[in-house]
This record gives structure tokens, C-alpha cells and sequence, in this order.
């Protein structure tokens, strides 16, 4: 049964059975007016129904619909069928246990013995009843028996016949009852349901154990709106209930302890002395009865053992919920599992902030672009998305931009004031910790900054947990590091404050978005500062910092003085900035943990140097020339990245370096030697030698180190592996491609490796590297490979391109793990055979003597697959299919896209499970099958009136242009009947594929038309398209000429036809030069990709 099942919401408060006649204009008068003075909904049937014989449906209805069914026994209650009806079905509706009523029985002026028996008054009515020959007379008395047989209030025995003080009674216990109902949750529980349905709530209906959950989350993630939900739809199936608020900010825990023993003992003024009283009354008092108990936002380990110690004190079936933001509290109180609170996605997100900025759910066209940027800000967080959308509300989108501009400098202060409360509950270190992450280190490996922060004396392993638990870090499945944006908001703001008191300036981040240049445009010295981040991009005005200063900065344990990898990386130094460095550096810190600096602009590091606690030195695109003349112990540092450093030429010596898991020197060109003391990295993990060109042999010395996974020398003057890499057994990645500077000599070695049974004078054995995963041998001049490649069994990656052999060995198809084979630029290779059968991706691009593809690789688009640029390989597809090159009326392009497995009619297409598909070639016409056309850049096409989002399968479009540069290509949008964005692009995919394609295409045919055709499947966007679309292509680009383009969409009733017209029916046929064809088929989550030129 889904957790939904359990929702009901009552009508009615209170349904009361009575005879009219003995007591409506008395008892029942002062009973109602009562109800309505205490807020009870009670359902009066004065004026609401017919009178009748029989009982109106929409009596039994409003006995349905109401929690309270109360039967009120007077002298002549029996005489009336319409009230003896009503008591068969309220006795009816008791036995239900979803919705559970409660049934009340008063005795007014008849005695239960009466009504049980059927006595005086009421044998009289039944002697009536049988007189008329009712058939439901047998069942009258029966119900009549069981109501008397419930304990029921007597009006004489209770009151001793006062009315007013009986009545007094009926209503205070049905209004305490309600008072134990439904909590008020709010409006607009947005995603409450996906939790509800996760946690499954039906399972602990009827359980036979005590059952304690955790909800856990950040501050306003819905923790306590869960919760309340919960309660409100579990608890009238538990004895009693109690939900106490807010329990971590109690300062008298015996206070909670008596709200929890009242609620749910139904007592009150109920008095405690002390934590230990109150926890020894819930273990005896309350263990008697299945109970619900929900303790909001804990903290403490003390609330829980005041509260809820134990199963051991609640009686099996009860439900014990806690909210908290520290997993850690409830793993070490041992509850039974925890549920971790999401972030909204994208939709859901935008639905909660309409609700709560808008009147109406569909926001005009300028809100809706302003909305996604709003949602994409907030991240998915409830309590944000509430209070920016009744910020915003009213306001016009000019204000609606602003707004959001300045809450990117300046969050909102009701946001940060939640959030702060998870941070003022860490310990120093705890927010140290969080500072530090949100300034310098997310995406960063969480073990590298646990190294880093550990360097600083922050205990860093155990915290980082705890910042984990508390959910204001995660760390991602490749042991990133990742945050909120709303939390790092909130710590770069706490650091900020830092900066304004005077000395207390101790992190530091300089960067475009943050750093004033109002005023000065030289950055001060500060001595308190422990933190300097740098990021070197583009300012509105030069920064200039004076190395000097860094001699007042005896504090500093992270410098991090960088520039973004994409920004540059395989070039040989760094631009695009204008920080300019001034002075000379007589000193740096010797506290520093980590020592960043992209392009450091000094040649060499102050001889007093020497920051024992260092972990991490980067100083990629530096002068350095050298580091130290003399080994320097540093036992703590495990990376060190160097690349592009070219002015050094020898490395330094690694004898008291011995922890060192990651040596990077790519691109340091100028480097001739690497000290014979790398032997002694017994821990070494990574060693990256790329593009160091004056390399030509490496140390022997390597070969002891065991530990090693990474070896890339590619683009080195090294012509053949050494021997010892066979000894390497932990090696994973080889990496020793080297555009063509390898002579065809060097595969003997190689060959060596590859050979399992050496021969006697060699001591090369390709046995020892059993774990290679990744293996780079691209332009190694190889003309051939052995055989024995297929020795690899663990090899999932192998990248062969630009090599000269003619075929692959056999041999190859025993890659049992093999997922990516590159081939691109093998332009001697002729015939692909079998392949291996994981295989997930193959790359032959420019493989311009491929003719075919043999064996069960004759179908190599079952994978990814990319071969682009074979003309040989498609002249050959044109003729494979004989039964449909021999129609005569279908040209070589229907073969070979057939061949490749692209349905060209329209049932079989958008039938499939998910597809996309893209052709482009010379050609000026389009096929008859787009019904939508116009010879200008965009095409209108009005929505069927009886439109639906869940018949449409897809579209097709057709253009065909002229592009008169390359790499112009901006593809096609599709705007809605308001101008909002259906589809905004086309993926980069397409257009890439498409523009590299076109590069080539248009030397020397830059007056030709193509025409690109465009199928798709994906319509999830398209479920706000009303009215009309407008498909608008190559959009404010002057350098594409469209000359004509044509739509066609297509729903089930498209399908369902007939009589079918292919999709590709009045193409042209191809030039000699050439086209592409791309096809994407299968599930969301790992679609297959072909595309394939010619």
C-alpha cells in the first residue's frame, strides 16, 4: 500500500444519529450551538436533506465523511428507521480501519439495558416494525445490542441529569480529540509526496516492533514540514500521539517530557522534578500502548535520552520520528534508518516559487526566463524558494533582475539567518574547516584537502565527517568535494564580516566578483591573514601585488594563487589576466599547508624557506629554476605539480620527500634530467613526464617503486620503454604516445612486454602488469600489433590512433573489459574484425582506408561508434542491402543509412524507445513528408485544437542553407505561442558534429547548398506549447543563408495511419562530396551514438 493511500481528510468533525422529535429544539440545540462556539463541524441535516422513509445517499455520504459519529439513545430513538439506518451504518463505518471514525454512544434518557434488550419504549417500535414486515428488523436489533454493549456517557449517571454540564463534557472530549489532530503544515507541500512515497509509511501501520527513523537535512530543507505531514497522516492509527516542536531550542527538557506524558496520557497539569522522573514516567506510563512520537529538531544526545532512550520504553507498533541535521546523533543512538532530505529539482522547484511569488501558476514570458534563474540560484532549497518568492512578489521583472544581481554579492539576510544556525553549532575547528572549503577547495579531492586541512592542525578526518553529517558538505561518488551554493554564500559572507573588524582579516579572496576596485588597486598587507586566494582572470582595472608584503604574513597556511585549468591548459604560460606582481620574495610563510601559485614570476624560493607541514606544492607555469640545493625533510607533502615550468631543467632531490604520492612535470620542456633519488618514493601513485621533450631515458631507479598506477611519458625523446616498467605490477594507466618522434624499433620492446614467455636472455615480462586498465600507444609509427595483445585481460582502455598497421590481430576480441578503442587517423588500416564483446565506444575517424567491417562487427552501431571521414566504408554500405538497392526507386543513401539502422519510415522511428538523428549533405530540396514550410528562416505551425502533450511523439525539421563561414552554426529554437523558449538549442553535440563537418564541406564549395535534416523524439520540453510554435532557424546569424526550411510534427494519430510516406521520400541524391549522419537511439540514461561521414 503507497504512503498516499494513508491521506484522509474528514468533512465533518462530528455526525450525531438522533431522534428529532425527543430532543432536537432542546439537547441537540445547546449541543450544536456548543460545537460551533468550540470550532467543531458538526453535519446538521435541518435543512440539508429531504425527509423520507429511506435515507438519502448523501446522508450515508456525510456519515462517511465524518471522524465523530455520535448516537445520542432517547425514549423513542427505535421508532425511527431513519435513525435506526443511520446506527447500522455508523456500527458499519467503525469497523473500518482506514479511515478509523470513533463512535460515541450517549444515553439521554434511556438506560443501556433498554437498548440492549429492547425494552418498554423500544419493544413497542419493533412491535410496530414487525407489523409492517420490515426485513431489517433482525439487523435493527442486532445493532441495536452491539451500540449498547460499547461504553457509552448516561446523561443521569454523569451529570446527574444537568444537561448544560453533559454537554460541556461531549464537547471538550471531541475538541481534545481534534486538538490531538492534524498540525497545521502550510500551503503548497511541494515534494512532500516523492518522500512520503520513499519512506513507505504503510509498513509501520500494525508493526509488531517499535520502529525509530531519522529525517536529516540542512537547515530549511523541509525536515519539519515532513515531519508534520507524517504525524498528520499516521497518527490516528496509534493510541496516542504527540508531536513536540523545536526540542534543541528547550531550555527545560522536563518541560518537553510533561508536554509528551500530557498529550499522550491525556492528563494534565501533570507535574516533574527532574530529567530522570520524567524519563522514568514515558518508560512506565507510556510502554502500555502503541504510540506516535515525533521530536523535532534535535541536537543533542541528552534530548534523545531524555526523551526516547530506548525502544525498550515504548510499547511494539509504536513510531518514534526524529528531525535532526547531525546524522551522527541518531547512527550513535541507534535508530532504525535515516532519510535524507533532497534538494527540489528543477520543476518542483519552479512550482513552490510560483505558488509563492504569482497569483497564477503561468508566469508571462520575461517572469518565466527571470523564475529559471531564480530556481538555478536557490538550488532546489524549500525555505529559499519561499522567502525569494514572497520578496519578489508584485514586483515588475526589471526589479525581479536587480534584485537577483545584488543577491549574488549580497544573499538574503532571512536565508543566511537559517542557515548560520548549522555553523554558530560547530566547534572552532568544525568552522575553520567550512571556511576554508567554501574559499579554496571545492571539487577538490576530499583525501587531498583532508591531507591539506590535517597539515593545519585541524583533525580534519573526523570533521569533515561531521560537516557530512550535518549536510553542509557531500562528497560525490569521485571523492569530490561539493556545497550549496546557498551555504557557501552564507560562509563567504561570515568571512567577509571577519574582513571588517580590524586584525581579524584572515581569509582573503581576491577575485573579480569580490574584490572592490573602487578604491585602491593595490591589495594591502594584513599580518592576521591564514588564507590568500588569488584567482588570476580578467579585472575591470590592474591588481597589482607586492611580493614584500608576504613577509608580514607569518600566519599563512593556504596560498592558492591560480587560474582555472580550461583556461590554460596545453599551453606554456598563462595569460589573459592582469594581476601584475611587484617587488622581490625574501619571504613566504613556513606555516603554509598548501603553496599554489599558477606562473609564479620569481625564478627562485627564499632560502629560509622551509614549511614543514606542507602537503601540496603547485607551481604549474612558473620561472622557477630550481627548489632547494639541499634535501629538504618535508614528510607531510604528497603533491607536487610542476608543469610548464621552463626554465627548470633538473628536478629536485626526493630522498627526505618520501610520502610524495603525485610528481606532475608535463610540458616543463627544458628538463633533461630526473634525480636518481625518485627511486626512493616508495608512495608514488601519479609520475606525469608528457612534453618534457629533453627526456630521453628514465631512471632504473623507477622501477622500484611498486606503488605506482600512472606513468605518462608521451611526447618524450624516450624511444623505448625500459624494462623495468614490467615490474611496475601496480601500474593502471601507460601512457606513451608520441605523434610520430617513435621509430618503428621501439615494439620490439613492447613486444617484449606483451610476450608471456620470455626468452631466456630478457628479463621483460608482460606478466607482472596484470592490473593496465588504460594503455596509450597513439603515433608510435606501429605497423603492426602482436597477438599477445589480447594478454591484457583488464585493459578497458586502448588508444591506438595514427598508427600505420593494416588490422587489428584477432586477438583484440579477448579485451573481456575493453570499453573504448581509439583508431582515429589510422590511415592504413583496412579491415575492423571481431571486437571485443564489452565494448562500449569505438573512434575510427579518418580511417581513409577502412573498407570493412567483418565478423559480429559488421553492426558496430549496437555501441558507440564515430567514423567519420571513410569514404572507403561508405561506397561499401551502398551496396549491402540487395532487396532495397533493387527497387530502383530508392537511392544509395537509403541503403547505407538503412545499413547503420536508421528507420526512414516515420511508424518504426518515433516508435522507437528514444531517438534523435541528424544528415547533412549537398543538396537544395526538401522532401515532400515536412507539411510545414516557408522560404524564410523560421516556419509557424499551429497546434491540432484537440492538442495533448501525451500523443506527441516528436518532430522532424528540414533546412537548407549555406553557411559562408565555418563554425557558425547556432542550430534552431522553438518559441511558444507567448515567445517563451520550447526548445532553446540543439545540443552541443549536434552542432559540433555539424560545424566540423561544414568546415571541411565549404572549402572550395562555398556557393553550394546543404540541407540538414533533424529527427527527434525528445519532447519533455514541450508540455507548455499552446496554440501555436515557431520553429526559428539560424536566428540573427548573418553568416548562415537559409534558403527554405519545413517542419513536421507528429503525434499517435500519424502513427496509426496506414497508408505511411517515408520520411526521406524527394531527398537528392548525394555529391561526390560527401555528408554526415548522426543517430542517437535508446534510454535517457545510456543512449547510443553513430555518426558516421563519408
Amino acid at each position: 500500500m503507497a504512503a498516499s493511500s494513508i491521506a484522509h481528510r474528514w468533512k465533518y468533525d462530528v455526525f450525531v444519529s438522533f431522534r428529532g422529535e425527543d430532543i432536537r429544539r432542546n439537547f441537540m440545540d445547546h449541543l450544536f450551538n456548543d460545537f460551533k462556539q468550540k470550532g467543531i463541524f458538526a453535519f446538521r441535516d435541518d435543512n440539508e436533506l429531504p425527509k423520507g422513509e429511506e435515507i438519502s445517499p448523501h446522508l450515508y455520504k456525510a456519515i462517511e465523511e465524518s471522524r465523530f459519529l455520535i448516537v445520542i439513545f432517547s425514549k423513542n430513538y427505535a421508532s425511527s428507521t431513519w435513525c435506526l439506518r443511520e446506527l447500522v451504518k455508523i456500527l458499519e463505518c467503525k469497523q473500518i480501519e482506514d479511515p478509523k471514525h470513533e463512535v460515541r454512544i450517549i444515553f439521554y434518557d434511556a438506560k443501556p439495558d433498554v437498548v440492549r434488550k429492547q425494552k418498554r419504549s423500544y419493544a413497542k417500535a419493533f412491535a410496530k416494525h414487525d407489523d409492517l414486515n420490515r426485513t431489517e428488523v433482525d439487523k435493527w436489533k442486532e445493532a441495536l445490542s452491539m451500540a449498547a454493549n460499547l461504553s457509552g456517557w448516561d446523561l443521569q449517571d454523569m451529570t446527574n441529569g444537568y444537561e448544560s454540564k453533559f454537554i460541556d463534557c461531549i464537547s471538550k472530549d471531541i475538541l481534545n480529540k481534534l486538538c490531538d489532530g492534524p498540525l497545521h503544515v502550510g500551503e503548497y507541500l511541494v515534494g512532500i509526496d516523492i518522500h512520503l512515497d520513499k519512506l513507505y509509511l504503510s509498513r509501520f501501520v500494525g508493526s509488531h516492533k517499535v520502529n525509530m527513523i531519522g529525517i536529516c537535512g540542512i537547515s530549511g530543507i523541509g525536515k519539519t514540514t515532513l515531519a508534520k505531514a507524517i504525524y498528520n497522516l499516521m497518527y490516528v492509527h496509534f493510541e496516542g500521539s504527540c508531536f513536540c516542536d523545536d526540542v534543541g531550542k528547550q531550555q527545560d527538557l522536563t518541560q518537553v517530557q510533561m508536554q509528551m506524558i500530557g498529550k499522550i496520557l491525556k492528563t494534565e497539569n501533570f507535574k516533574i522534578s527532574s530529567v530522570a522522573e520524567g524519563a522514568m514516567v514515558i518508560k512506565q506510563r507510556i510502554s502500555s500502548k502503541p504510540v506516535l512520537v515525533v521530536l523535532d529538531d534535535v541536537d543533542d544526545h541528552e534530548q534523545l535520552e531524555a526523551l526516547a532512550g530506548s525502544p525498550t520504553w515504548f510499547c511494539p507498533g509504536s513510531l518514534i520520528i526524529f528531525t535532526c541535521k547531525d546524522k551522527q546523533i541518531l547512527r550513535s543512538h541507534r535508530v532504525d534508518e535515516i532519510h535524507d532530505m533532497e534538494f527540489l529539482d528543477r520543476d518542483k522547484s519552479l512550482e513552490l516559487f510560483y505558488s509563492f511569488a504569482f497569483e497564477e501558476k503561468n508566469p508571462s514570458t520575461g517572469f518565466k526566463e527571470v523564475s529559471e534563474k531564480v530556481v538555478k540560484y536557490v538550488q532546489g532549497h524549500p525555505l529559499a524558494l519561499k522567502v525569494l518568492g514572497r520578496f519578489l512578489y508584485g514586483k515588475t521583472v526589471g526589479q525581479w533582475v536587480s534584485e537577483l544581481d545584488r543577491l549574488k554579492l549580497h544573499p538574503n539576510e532571512k536565508i543566511q539567518s537559517v542557515l548560520r544556525l548549522s555553523y554558530d553549532a560547530l566547534n572552532l575547528h568544525q568552522q575553520n574547516i567550512l571556511l576554508d572549503i567554501a574559499c579554496v577547495f571545492i571539487g577538490e579531492n576530499s583525501d587531498f584537502v583532508t591531507s591539506i586541512l590535517d597539515g593545519c592542525n585541524f583533525y580534519a578526518d573526523t570533521n569533515m565527517r561531521v560537516l557530512a553529517d550535518k549536510s553542509l558538505i557531500t562528497i560525490s561518488s569521485n571523492m569530490s568535494l561539493q556545497m550549496h551554493d546557498l551555504i557557501q554564500a552564507m560562509a563567504r559572507a561570515i568571512v567577509r564580516e571577519e574582513s571588517i573588524m580590524p586584525g581579524k582579516k584572515r581569509r582573503w579572496l581576491i577575485s573579480s566578483n569580490v574584490y572592490d576596485t573602487s578604491g585602491q588597486n593595490k591589495v594591502a598587507r594584513t599580518e592576521a591573514v591564514e588564507v590568500l586566494v588569488l584567482s588570476l582572470e580578467k579585472f575591470s582595472q590592474k591588481v597589482h601585488i607586492d611580493a614584500n608584503d608576504f613577509a608580514y604574513m607569518k600566519k599563512l597556511r593556504i596560498l592558492k594563487i591560480y587560474q582555472e585549468e580550461h583556461l590554460f591548459k596545453q599551453k606554456h604560460e598563462l595569460k589573459g589576466h592582469n594581476v601584475i606582481f611587484l617587488g622581490n620574495l625574501y619571504y613566504l610563510s613556513n606555516e603554509l599547508s598548501l603553496f599554489c601559485w599558477h606562473g609564479c614570476p620569481f625564478k627562485y624560493l627564499p632560502s629560509d624557506f622551509y614549511p614543514e607541514n606542507i602537503v601540496a606544492i603547485d607551481l604549474s607555469y612558473s620561472n622557477i629554476k630550481h627548489f632547494w640545493t639541499t634535501p629538504k625533510c618535508f614528510r607531510r607533502l604528497k603533491v607536487m605539480k610542476l608543469s610548464y615550468c621552463c626554465n627548470l631543467t633538473t628536478t629536485p632531490d626526493f630522498s627526505e620527500i618520501a610520502n610524495l604520492e603525485e610528481l606532475s612535470l608535463d610540458g616543463c620542456v627544458n628538463l633533461v634530467s630526473i634525480h636518481p633519488s625518485i627511486g626512493m618514493l616508495r608512495r608514488l601513485v601519479v609520475l606525469n613526464l608528457m612534453g618534457c621533450l629533453k627526456v630521453d631515458q628514465l631512471p632504473e631507479a623507477l622501477g622500484r617503486i611498486k606503488s605506482l598506477k600512472e606513468l605518462h611519458v608521451d611526447r618524450t625523446a624516450v624511444t623505448e620503454l625500459p624494462s623495468f616498467v614490467s615490474s611496475l605490477i601496480n601500474l593502471e594507466s601507460l601512457s606513451f604516445g608520441s605523434q610520430g618522434r617513435i621509430q618503428p624499433r621501439w615494439w620490439t620492446t613492447i613486444a617484449g612486454l606483451l610476450r608471456k614467455k620470455q626468452h631466456p636472455q630478457r628479463s621483460v615480462s608482460f606478466a607482472g602488469l596484470q592490473k593496465l586498465k588504460d594503455l596509450n600507444l597513439s603515433y608510435c609509427n606501429l605497423e603492426q600489433l602482436p597477438e599477445s595483445i589480447g594478454d591484457l585481460s583488464f585493459l578497458e582502455y586502448l588508444n591506438l590512433e595514427g598508427n600505420n598497421f593494416t588490422s587489428l590481430p584477432g586477438s583484440l576480441s579477448q579485451l573481456s573489459h575493453l570499453d573504448l578503442l581509439d583508431l582515429n587517423g589510422c590511415k592504413k588500416l583496412e579491415v575492423l574484425a571481431e571486437l571485443p564483446p564489452r565494448l562500449q565506444e569505438i573512434n575510427a575517424s579518418d580511417c581513409i582506408s577502412l573498407r570493412e567491417i567483418s565478423g559480429s562487427s559488421k553492426v558496430p552501431f549496437r555501441i558507440n561508434n564515430i567514423f567519420l571521414n571513410c569514404p572507403k566504408l561508405f561506397k561499401k554500405t551502398q551496396c549491402l542491402d540487395s532487396s532495397i538497392t533493387s527497387q530502383g526507386s530508392f537511392h544509395q543513401l537509403y541503403a547505407f543509412l538503412g545499413y547503420l539502422g536508421f528507420q526512414t519510415n516515420r511508424c518504426e522511428f518515433f516508435r522507437s524507445p528514444r531517438s534523435a538523428s541528424d544528415i547533412v549533405y549537398h543538396g537544395n530540396s526538401i522532401p515532400e513528408w515536412f507539411k510545414n514550410r516557408s522560404t524564410e528562416n523560421h516556419v509557424k505551425v499551429e497546434l491540432p485544437s484537440d492538442w495533448c502533450f501525451n500523443k506527441f511523439k516528436g518532430f522532424g525539421t528540414c533546412v537548407v542553407f549555406k553557411c559562408k563561414k565555418p563554425r557558425k552554426i547556432k542550430g534552431y529554437t522553438v518559441k511558444n505561442f507567448d515567445g517563451t523558449f520550447v526548445v532553446k538549442s540543439l545540443g552541443n553535440y549536434y552542432l559540433i558534429l555539424i560545424d566540423n563537418y561544414i568546415e571541411n564541406a565549404v572549402i572550395g564549395n562555398k556557393d553550394s547548398y546543404m540541407i540538414w535534416l533533424h529527427y527527434t523524439l525528445d519532447t519533455w520540453r514541450w508540455k507548455e506549447a499552446k496554440h501555436f510554435v515557431t520553429f526559428c532557424f539560424e536566428e540573427n546569424n548573418e553568416d548562415v543563408e537559409v534558403k527554405e526550411c519545413g517542419v513536421r510534427l507528429i503525434c499517435d494519430e500519424d502513427i496509426q495511419q496506414e497508408r505511411d510516406v517515408t520520411m526521406l521520400q524527394g531527398l537528392p541524391i548525394p555529391t561526390q562530396h560527401g555528408g554526415v549522419f548522426s543517430l542517437i537511439y535508446g534510454p535517457l540514461d545510456g543512449p547510443i551514438n553513430t555518426s558516421w561521414s563519408w
